[in-house]
Protein backbone atom coordinates (compact mmCIF):
# COMPACT_ATOMS: atom_id res chain seq x y z
CA UNK A 1 0.00 0.00 0.00
CA UNK A 2 1.42 3.14 -0.92
CA UNK A 3 1.09 6.25 1.52
CA UNK A 4 0.62 10.03 0.45
CA UNK A 5 0.54 12.97 2.62
CA UNK A 6 -2.25 15.16 1.83
CA UNK A 7 0.59 18.09 2.23
CA UNK A 8 1.63 17.37 -1.40
CA UNK A 9 0.70 19.44 -3.71
CA UNK A 10 -3.47 18.61 -4.42
CA UNK A 11 -3.49 18.27 -8.31
CA UNK A 12 -0.66 15.65 -8.45
CA UNK A 13 -2.45 13.80 -5.43
CA UNK A 14 -6.01 14.34 -6.76
CA UNK A 15 -4.36 12.89 -10.31
CA UNK A 16 -3.15 9.92 -8.55
CA UNK A 17 -5.94 8.77 -6.88
CA UNK A 18 -8.61 9.44 -9.86
CA UNK A 19 -5.79 7.35 -11.83
CA UNK A 20 -6.15 4.72 -9.19
CA UNK A 21 -9.83 4.68 -9.39
CA UNK A 22 -10.32 4.85 -12.46
CA UNK A 23 -7.99 1.49 -13.12
CA UNK A 24 -10.00 -0.60 -10.88
CA UNK A 25 -8.18 0.40 -7.75
CA UNK A 26 -9.06 1.14 -3.95
CA UNK A 27 -7.98 3.86 -2.14
CA UNK A 28 -8.50 5.22 1.37
CA UNK A 29 -9.18 8.72 1.59
CA UNK A 30 -9.53 10.81 4.95
CA UNK A 31 -12.88 12.68 5.37
CA UNK A 32 -14.07 15.37 8.05
CA UNK A 33 -15.47 12.17 9.78
CA UNK A 34 -13.25 8.86 9.20
CA UNK A 35 -10.89 7.49 6.68
CA UNK A 36 -12.79 5.65 3.86
CA UNK A 37 -12.52 3.05 1.22
CA UNK A 38 -12.99 4.23 -2.08
CA UNK A 39 -13.81 2.39 -5.86
CA UNK A 40 -15.28 3.02 -8.69
CA UNK A 41 -18.77 2.37 -8.64
CA UNK A 42 -19.37 0.94 -11.74
CA UNK A 43 -16.85 -1.84 -11.38
CA UNK A 44 -19.09 -4.48 -10.16
CA UNK A 45 -14.64 -6.77 -8.94
CA UNK A 46 -13.67 -3.58 -6.91
CA UNK A 47 -17.14 -2.76 -5.18
CA UNK A 48 -16.87 -6.20 -4.41
CA UNK A 49 -13.54 -6.24 -2.38
CA UNK A 50 -14.56 -3.55 -0.04
CA UNK A 51 -17.55 -5.90 0.47
CA UNK A 52 -15.18 -8.94 1.20
CA UNK A 53 -12.40 -6.90 3.11
CA UNK A 54 -15.11 -4.99 5.36
CA UNK A 55 -17.18 -8.85 5.90
CA UNK A 56 -19.88 -6.58 5.12
CA UNK A 57 -23.23 -8.19 3.93
CA UNK A 58 -24.40 -7.49 0.98
CA UNK A 59 -27.66 -6.43 2.07
CA UNK A 60 -25.72 -3.01 3.48
CA UNK A 61 -25.12 -1.49 0.54
CA UNK A 62 -21.78 1.57 -0.60
CA UNK A 63 -22.24 4.78 -0.57
CA UNK A 64 -22.63 7.03 -3.68
CA UNK A 65 -20.69 10.23 -3.81
CA UNK A 66 -22.31 12.24 -6.77
CA UNK A 67 -20.01 15.58 -8.20
CA UNK A 68 -23.21 17.38 -8.16
CA UNK A 69 -26.54 18.08 -7.34
CA UNK A 70 -27.60 18.06 -11.29
CA UNK A 71 -25.77 14.81 -11.55
CA UNK A 72 -28.05 13.44 -8.69
CA UNK A 73 -31.16 14.74 -10.15
CA UNK A 74 -29.94 13.03 -13.42
CA UNK A 75 -29.92 9.84 -12.17
CA UNK A 76 -32.81 9.66 -9.01
CA UNK A 77 -35.75 10.40 -7.82
CA UNK A 78 -36.07 13.75 -6.31
CA UNK A 79 -39.16 14.88 -3.89
CA UNK A 80 -39.84 18.55 -2.88
CA UNK A 81 -38.05 17.54 0.22
CA UNK A 82 -35.12 15.51 -0.93
CA UNK A 83 -34.16 18.93 -2.86
CA UNK A 84 -34.85 21.26 -0.74
CA UNK A 85 -31.83 18.85 1.87
CA UNK A 86 -29.86 19.04 -1.21
CA UNK A 87 -30.18 22.48 -1.51
CA UNK A 88 -29.17 23.62 1.90
CA UNK A 89 -27.15 21.08 3.46
CA UNK A 90 -24.45 19.35 0.23
CA UNK A 91 -22.23 19.10 -0.05
CA UNK A 92 -21.70 18.18 3.94
CA UNK A 93 -22.01 15.12 6.61
CA UNK A 94 -25.76 14.31 5.47
CA UNK A 95 -26.83 10.87 3.00
CA UNK A 96 -30.32 10.60 1.18
CA UNK A 97 -31.95 7.41 0.70
CA UNK A 98 -33.20 8.25 -3.05
CA UNK A 99 -34.91 6.27 -5.39
CA UNK A 100 -33.46 5.53 -8.60
CA UNK A 101 -35.17 6.97 -11.91
CA UNK A 102 -34.25 3.72 -13.87
CA UNK A 103 -35.12 0.58 -11.48
CA UNK A 104 -33.25 -1.26 -13.41
CA UNK A 105 -30.24 0.39 -12.64
CA UNK A 106 -30.92 -0.53 -9.12
CA UNK A 107 -30.89 -3.70 -10.12
CA UNK A 108 -28.01 -4.28 -12.37
CA UNK A 109 -25.92 -2.10 -9.55
CA UNK A 110 -26.98 -4.39 -6.21
CA UNK A 111 -23.97 -2.76 -4.49
CA UNK A 112 -25.39 0.66 -3.93
CA UNK A 113 -28.89 -0.44 -3.40
CA UNK A 114 -32.63 0.61 -3.69
CA UNK A 115 -32.91 2.91 -2.62
CA UNK A 116 -29.12 4.27 -2.92
CA UNK A 117 -27.53 6.26 -0.02
CA UNK A 118 -26.23 9.06 -1.50
CA UNK A 119 -23.97 12.00 -0.69
CA UNK A 120 -22.25 14.82 -1.53
CA UNK A 121 -18.66 15.81 0.02
CA UNK A 122 -16.90 18.89 0.58
CA UNK A 123 -13.44 17.67 0.83
CA UNK A 124 -11.01 15.38 -1.21
CA UNK A 125 -13.99 13.04 -1.76
CA UNK A 126 -16.06 15.44 -3.73
CA UNK A 127 -12.99 16.20 -5.69
CA UNK A 128 -12.62 12.73 -6.88
CA UNK A 129 -16.05 12.47 -7.85
CA UNK A 130 -15.70 15.61 -10.21
CA UNK A 131 -12.47 14.12 -11.45
CA UNK A 132 -13.42 10.09 -11.80
CA UNK A 133 -14.80 8.28 -14.39
CA UNK A 134 -17.39 7.44 -12.48
CA UNK A 135 -19.05 8.45 -9.07
CA UNK A 136 -17.13 6.92 -6.01
CA UNK A 137 -18.43 4.16 -4.24
CA UNK A 138 -17.37 4.75 -0.35
CA UNK A 139 -17.84 2.29 2.98
CA UNK A 140 -15.67 3.09 6.05
CA UNK A 141 -12.20 1.28 6.59
CA UNK A 142 -13.66 -1.15 9.08
CA UNK A 143 -14.22 -4.90 9.99
CA UNK A 144 -18.15 -4.93 9.95
CA UNK A 145 -17.97 -8.49 10.99
CA UNK A 146 -15.14 -8.38 13.91
CA UNK A 147 -14.89 -10.03 17.12
CA UNK A 148 -12.86 -7.47 18.49
CA UNK A 149 -14.22 -4.28 19.17
CA UNK A 150 -11.19 -2.33 17.85
CA UNK A 151 -11.58 -3.78 14.32
CA UNK A 152 -15.16 -2.85 14.34
CA UNK A 153 -14.08 0.72 15.08
CA UNK A 154 -13.52 3.41 12.22
CA UNK A 155 -10.64 4.24 11.37
CA UNK A 156 -9.72 7.67 12.86
CA UNK A 157 -5.52 7.40 11.71
CA UNK A 158 -3.16 6.36 9.33
CA UNK A 159 -1.93 3.30 11.69
CA UNK A 160 -5.52 2.45 12.12
CA UNK A 161 -6.04 2.07 8.28
CA UNK A 162 -2.90 0.22 8.07
CA UNK A 163 -3.57 -2.23 10.36
CA UNK A 164 -7.47 -2.56 8.68
CA UNK A 165 -5.28 -3.83 5.46
CA UNK A 166 -3.13 -6.19 7.45
CA UNK A 167 -5.49 -8.01 9.18
CA UNK A 168 -7.30 -8.14 6.42
CA UNK A 169 -5.32 -8.42 2.92
CA UNK A 170 -7.59 -5.63 1.41
CA UNK A 171 -6.23 -4.74 -1.71
CA UNK A 172 -5.57 -0.99 -0.84
CA UNK A 173 -3.33 0.78 -3.71
CA UNK A 174 -3.07 4.20 -1.96
CA UNK A 175 -3.66 5.32 1.40
CA UNK A 176 -4.04 9.27 1.34
CA UNK A 177 -2.07 10.28 4.64
CA UNK A 178 -4.61 13.26 6.01
CA UNK A 179 -3.15 12.81 9.75
CA UNK A 180 -6.61 12.12 12.54
CA UNK A 181 -10.14 12.38 11.35
CA UNK A 182 -11.60 15.25 13.84
CA UNK A 183 -15.41 14.30 13.97
CA UNK A 184 -15.46 10.15 14.40
CA UNK A 185 -18.97 10.71 13.54
CA UNK A 186 -21.23 8.92 10.57
CA UNK A 187 -23.15 10.77 8.06
CA UNK A 188 -26.88 11.81 9.03
CA UNK A 189 -29.21 9.50 6.78
CA UNK A 190 -32.47 10.98 5.70
CA UNK A 191 -34.81 8.51 3.74
CA UNK A 192 -36.22 10.12 1.03
CA UNK A 193 -38.10 7.54 -0.54
CA UNK A 194 -41.59 9.35 0.14
CA UNK A 195 -41.66 11.96 3.33
CA UNK A 196 -37.95 13.00 4.58
CA UNK A 197 -37.86 11.04 7.68
CA UNK A 198 -34.19 10.48 9.41
CA UNK A 199 -32.90 7.29 9.72
CA UNK A 200 -29.54 7.33 11.28
CA UNK A 201 -28.40 10.75 13.33
CA UNK A 202 -25.06 11.66 12.52
CA UNK A 203 -23.01 14.45 12.15
CA UNK A 204 -25.55 16.94 10.55
CA UNK A 205 -27.85 17.98 13.76
CA UNK A 206 -31.36 17.04 13.51
CA UNK A 207 -32.60 21.29 13.89
CA UNK A 208 -30.73 21.69 10.97
CA UNK A 209 -32.90 18.85 8.44
CA UNK A 210 -36.10 20.74 10.34
CA UNK A 211 -34.64 24.07 9.05
CA UNK A 212 -34.14 22.85 5.22
CA UNK A 213 -36.97 20.93 5.26
CA UNK A 214 -39.31 23.80 6.97
CA UNK A 215 -40.92 21.22 8.84
CA UNK A 216 -40.70 19.29 11.43
CA UNK A 217 -38.82 16.18 10.37
CA UNK A 218 -39.72 12.84 11.47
Amino acid sequence: MKVRPITEPAAALIDECVDKVDGGGIIAVPTRRWYMLCADSANAEACRLIFDGKGRPITKALALVMPSNEAVAARFSLSAGARRLAECLWPGDLALLLPWLLPEDGERQWWLGKPAMVTRDPWLLGELAARTRNPPATAVVSRSDAKDPVDRQPALTPAEVARFVERTSTPVDLLVDGGICPLGVGLTVVDCATTPQVVREGAVHPRAITAALGTEAT
